[in-house]
């Protein structure tokens, strides 16, 4: 029997309640990470969840709304964080909307809602988790 590759990982999946982030949690789950199945749906979440931990697999749920304040998404990887052990080895962002209109039709609103979600929450949970660099000088 061999040990799975990611015994020992951590991970976050955003927008991991359904669909391709759900299948990518279930993934990474069975390869032996545990994962924070993430988005706004608790109950889906819950799930997904449930589904991973009935496969022998660790997951657990942080609902997150990824087109919030910033702080909020800051507060979101510390939750996540913090569920995880206070590691993350794996950011997967996964989570992404995208109107189904013509350009000249699409809403201020859901073009904010969109640049929120797919560009800003990205950049916000790389800077929020990533280890700091350069790496701090060891005596």
């Amino acid at each position: 029997m061999t040990t799975p590759r990611l015994t020992g990982r951590t991970a976050i999946v955003t927008g991991s309640t359904s669909g391709i982030g759900a299948a990518v949690a279930r993934t990474l789950a069975a390869e032996g990470a545990h994962v924070v199945v993430t988005g706004r749906d608790a109950a889906r979440g819950d799930a997904v969840v449930k589904e991973i931990r009935e496969a022998g697999g660790r997951a657990d749920v942080v609902v997150s709304d990824l087109a919030g304040s910033y702080a909020g998404i800051r507060g979101f990887a510390a939750a996540a964080t913090d569920v995880l052990g206070g590691r993350v080895d794996i950011l997967v962002n996964n989570a992404g909307i995208y109107p189904a209109t013509r350009t000249e039709d699409l809403a201020d609103d859901d073009l904010d809602a969109m640049l929120a979600v797919n560009v800003r929450a990205p950049h916000v949970l790389v800077a929020a988790l990533a280890p700091p660099w350069p790496p701090a000088a060891t005596a």
